[in-house]
């Protein structure tokens, strides 16, 4: 089968795997569509993280075509799409609920670095309990969307935060811009998107959301700062704006130390809050709202390619005035095929 690996020099290659086989309690999976998450996009430059050889993609949407012994309630040609953390369900914090801190999640996951390979191929092995069922109201393309929209309802789940109070979301990329449909959403109408994007920003407007520059915030601090950058200077930035008693969310992955002042964390009594991953509960939420329409996933999904063209998307994305936010790679495309 074709897939996509990192090379020992950090570029992705598409070339030729062997073709994976479930084991009992598995399904082998067609890939529809992988989306390129930031967090690939940062953990291919660390060979500790994505060593070489490394099959990246946890963002997925597909068909089962093969099944191992032990899942009866699964049929050949389901559509799905994959929780890809490997939360084993049985450690006492999966058992008290807390599956989204489940020690073995990552390091068991598909697509996730050190784990199992992921989606970035034709086909992709994964544990039975992964599987969520897709309805016919979301497509492939939608449902490559579940999995980073989860981390947005988690986050707003976790903030605590009213509908009335005041909030800031750092940063436009995915999961900025699905934090803040989130919220929109869920009835937050003081809600202020910050992009240094102006591509991003106009789609953010379009699609009704309030997008600002960081000279043109509000003057009133907010309740609670969505940090959804994933750097330093963000994080630094989210605890200087955040109001006395306020939480910050720190969703965005920063692969360096945030190098935090004390002194404004100790005076505001400012809450940090961590988010990554999230509950099955959240992952089904994220499926509800886009079988509902909630999400405009057309608007969200700015270009497919094949395979082939990982590589070339990895360096679009990563340039400064990228005007991409979600680009999708389609395994099941020749680069003749792929489409904007």
């Amino acid at each position: 089968m074709r897939a996509v690996s990192i090379a020992e020099d950090r570029r992705l290659v598409a070339g030729e795997h062997p073709l994976p086989s479930p084991a009992a309690g598995q399904a082998l999976l067609e890939v529809a569509y992988c989306g390129i998450c930031g967090s690939d996009l940062h953990f291919r430059d660390v060979p500790e993280l994505f060593p070489a050889g490394t099959v990246p993609g946890h963002e997925m949407s597909g068909r089962i075509v093969a099944l191992g012994d032990g899942l009866p309630s699964w049929q050949l040609g389901d559509r799905v799409t994959v929780l890809p953390f490997a939360q084993c369900g049985e450690c006492e914090l999966c058992r008290s609920g807390q599956e989204q801190v489940c020690p073995h999640a990552i390091p068991n996951g598909v697509g996730l670095g050190t784990g199992r390979p992921g989606a970035y191929a034709e086909q992709v092995v994964v544990d039975g309990r992964m599987l969520f069922a897709l309805p016919d109201s979301v497509d492939d393309r939608a449902g490559a969307l579940t999995e980073p929209l989860a981390v947005a309802v988690r986050a707003v789940e976790q903030s605590g935060l009213s509908p009335d109070q005041p909030a800031v979301v750092l940063g436009a990329g995915a999961i900025g811009m699905l934090t803040a449909l989130v919220l929109a959403d869920r009835g937050f109408e003081q809600v202020v998107l910050v992009s240094r994007n102006p591509a991003r920003a106009e789609l953010a407007t379009a699609l009704g959301l309030t997008a600002v520059s960081l000279d043109d915030l509000p003057a009133q601090a907010p309740a609670c700062v969505f940090e959804c950058a994933g750097t330093p200077a963000a994080a630094r930035l989210a605890i200087e704006l955040v109001r006395p008693l306020g939480r910050v969310m720190l969703v965005g992955v920063s692969l360096e130390p945030l190098d935090l002042a004390a002194p404004a964390l100790l005076f505001k009594e400012v809450e940090l809050h961590g988010v990554l991953s999230y509950s099955r509960a959240n992952f089904a939420a994220a499926i509800e709202m886009l079988a509902q329409g909630r999400i405009p996933v057309e608007a969200l999904i700015t270009a497919t390619a094949p395979l082939e063209e990982a590589e070339a998307m990895f360096q679009t994305l990563s340039a400064r005035s990228n005007p991409h936010l979600k680009v999708l790679l389609a395994p099941q495309q020749r680069a003749a095929q792929a489409s904007a």
